[in-house]
């Protein structure tokens, strides 16, 4: 017998559109922030270039002829093919819009769910929405290029369609394992999602599925699926890529268990947006459901997300942002909110037995429209503290997008560049292997082994586990060039200047420089000059060599060499440089509220004219207090010049003393609008110094938060009078 919900009241339907509009509001709002924050991760172009290579007829693969199967995310992968077939050359946008699409059909989603569960009692359930809406990785996820929508809407989608009755719905199952292979071919991990979802399936209908009255329903329905669409298409993968794991599965060191660092990673989730006093709403509401909706929901959401909490921890976490558990969130709050508001009716049923149901209801909706609140009050003040609360080697969405952006790394530039400036019959290699390798169309060797079988199955040692997803690289130079590598382009990190002009060659392997359309270079590394016509590279005028423009020697000044012609340099400071510094026996000092602030750089400037012609690189750093060093040489009878180079970024005054005596003597930096070389000088009389080694000690006097910057200090003294004879 199928009991029936008694029809719900006019407050309660009142109360229906309230909410619904709120979650609305909330949602619209969301989007709007989001699709203007829209992103891209490098790791969503190493699909694109799957799907372009499978448009152009060269089948499913990275390299042209090389069968590997790196990537995970097979219908997402299919998806940016169908941009690439129309005849775009860049897949995101239309992507960007797939992301935007799913946004809002995993939100109505859990809207329609959120209703479905009104109309069974849980009044609060559509504030839950409203909770979702703030989880600020959870919404930027779905504009980020990668598959984590897809995967969001077909888990929310699986346990919607496993929600309803069976008895009522039969086809509920049939759908509930079809959303599951979809989402196993979305992303590999959905089959842990699968079981889960199996596994709530028999806990639930364990007697039905042996009644051969009911077997088609209950087994047959949820079987087809698997049988038809994911059989077929695990085969075909292991016939193609001649391997039942995807070569990301030996990429990643998934084979590997790591639960400490799988750990950290989940409890820090947890702690930053607020979540663990939470998880005990869906435990203890999926133990209070005696039927129903209610249960199917709580139960089968309770184990999926456990396993899926478990495969985490297992596999160690990821190094994107929460990339792995975020498509949980929308079901999570669903079922939190679903959670507390079934305790607070069980608990008013306890406490006053003859109310009623709708005194029950207006109690469960107390409940739960608190735990809504606090829920939605924790996830929205998590973002304060939430670019600290990371897990070491993980990076924020605020890191990860640079590499795509423009005012940051620029990949999309600095792919189109190196597909203009290198040669079309070249093989380069890179540890990124999304963004510059699709555009830069060029056969390519990804040096951290996701697209590569043989650095994927090097083994790596329990003891020497590294940064979550990068644990295997090949580094070695020679053996890159061993793999038929013309091109190394290790790391593309826009700089101001070309770093070829300090770059000499090195044991066979070219520093080369190109210059962006933005006036920044990015530099790249000849492994085979065989495969390189050098004076045909040396005629782009955005190519830079080593030697091309005069360098000049920075371990002396230019500026004030006039000025000082006819001193004697009797010691200097090259700070930064290890060997200097422990020579004169440096030492900073840093404010008592920032006692690690070592702020250093190493930039490449030319003067102001008349010496624009003279440039070099140089190392330094921010004295933001004070320092002291020793100096060696010293004659005491004649007064000492303290000469510093610093860059023209800040303005500043410091005060010299020396053997801890005032003298009087100011160094002082001035600020340009654009940033240069330039060096100043003090006068320190020669009645402060001793002879040999004395101490000194500079002290910033000027207020406010200049960046002055230091790279190099010089010590003279003027000539000596000459002798008298008598």
């Amino acid at each position: 017998m199928i009991s029936r919900e008694p029809p719900p009241s006019r407050a309660a339907r009142v109360l229906l559109v309230l909410q619904c509009g709120v979650a609305l509001y909330a949602i619209a709002t969301a989007f709007s922030a989001s699709w203007t924050a829209r992103w891209v991760q490098d790791d969503a172009y190493v699909s694109f270039r799957y799907a372009d290579n499978f448009v152009r007829g060269a089948g499913l693969v990275y390299n042209p002829g090389q069968r590997v199967e790196g990537y995970s995310n097979f219908l997402w992968t299919m998806l940016s093919a169908v941009p690439l077939a129309l005849g775009h050359d860049d897949p995101l946008p239309f992507m960007h819009v797939a992301g935007a699409v799913l946004w809002w059909g995993c939100y109505a989603l859990l809207l329609a769910f959120s209703i479905r569960l009104w109309r069974r009692g849980i009044w609060a359930a559509p504030l839950a929405i409203v909770a979702v809406a703030q989880h600020w990785s959870f919404n930027m996820w779905f504009l980020s290029g990668m598959e984590t929508p897809l995967v969001a809407f077909l888990l929310t989608l699986m346990l919607f369609c496993f929600s309803f009755d069976p008895r009522k719905h039969p086809t509920s199952l049939f759908f509930a394992s079809l959303a599951g292979v979809l989402l196993t071919m979305t992303r590999a991990d959905g089959v842990i999602a699968m079981a889960g979802i199996a596994a709530a399936g028999v806990f639930l209908y364990r007697w039905r599925i042996v009644d051969r009255r009911h077997w088609r329903v209950y087994l047959l329905a949820p079987a087809l699926p698997v049988l038809l669409l994911w059989l077929p298409y695990t085969l075909w993968r292991i016939a193609y890529y001649g391997s039942f794991f995807p070569n990301t599965y030996y990429a990643k060191v998934a084979y590997l268990p790591y639960y400490a660092r799988g750990w950290e990673y989940l409890a820090k989730y947890l702690s930053v947006y607020g979540l663990a006093p939470f998880l005990a709403f869906v435990a203890a509401g999926a133990a209070v459901a005696v039927g129903g909706m209610q249960r199917r929901f709580l139960v089968s959401a309770a184990v999926v997300l456990s396993l899926l909490s478990f495969y985490v921890v297992r596999l160690g976490g990821d190094f994107m942002e929460w990339r792995f558990v975020v498509p949980q969130t929308g079901v999570l709050y669903l079922a939190i909110v679903t959670g507390a508001s079934l305790l607070a009716m069980r608990l008013a049923a306890r406490l006053r037995p003859a109310d009623g149901t709708g005194r029950d209801r207006t109690w469960g909706w107390t409940g739960g429209a608190f735990v809504a609140i606090w829920l939605t009050w924790t996830t929205t003040t998590a973002m304060p503290d939430y670019g600290t609360s990371i897990v070491p080697g993980q990076e924020l969405i605020g890191s990860l997008r640079r590499y795509g952006d423009r005012g940051g790394f620029n990949w999309h530039a600095v792919g189109k560049l190196f597909d203009d400036v290198l040669p079309p019959n070249v093989t380069i290699a890179t540890t990124s292997a999304g963004i510059i390798p699709f555009f830069c169309d060029r056969p390519c060797l990804d040096l951290h082994g996701l697209t590569d079988p043989e650095i994927a199955r090097a083994p790596v040692p329990v003891e020497q586990r590294g940064r979550m997803g990068h644990e295997h690289w090949l580094e070695d130079r020679h053996q890159i060039r061993a793999r038929g590598v013309d091109i190394l382009l290790q790391w593309a990190d826009p700089s101001p200047y070309p770093r070829a002009l300090v770059t000499p060659m090195h044991e066979g392997f070219e520093t080369v420089s190109v210059q962006l359309p933005d006036g920044r270079y990015v530099d790249f590394l000849i492994l085979n000059p065989s495969a390189i016509d050098r004076d045909a590279l040396a005629r782009d005028p955005r190519v830079v060599f080593f030697g091309q423009a005069p360098v000049a020697d920075k371990n002396v000044f230019h500026s004030v060499a006039s000025q000082f012609a006819d001193h004697e340099v009797v010691d200097g400071l090259d700070l930064e440089s290890p060997d200097s510094e422990r020579l004169h026996s440096y030492e900073e000092f840093y404010p008592s509220d920032r006692p690690e602030m070592h702020i250093y750089h190493t930039k490449f400037l030319r003067y102001a004219p008349p010496l624009q012609d003279t440039m070099f690189e140089d190392s330094g750093r921010r004295i933001y207090l004070a320092a002291r060093w020793k100096v060696h040489g010293v004659d005491p009878s004649r007064d000492l010049i303290v000469v510093g180079r610093h860059d023209h970024t800040g303005a500043a005054l410091y005060d010299i003393e020396i053997n801890g005596r005032t003298t009087g003597a100011v160094l002082e930096t001035r600020n340009s609008a654009e940033e240069l070389w330039s060096e100043v000088s003090a006068r320190v009389e020669h009645k402060y110094l001793a002879p040999g080694t004395n101490e000194i000690r500079i002290t910033r006097s000027s207020p406010g938060e200049s960046d002055a910057e230091w790279y190099h200090f010089w010590f003279l003294q003027p000539p000596a009078p000459p002798s008298s004879v008598p």
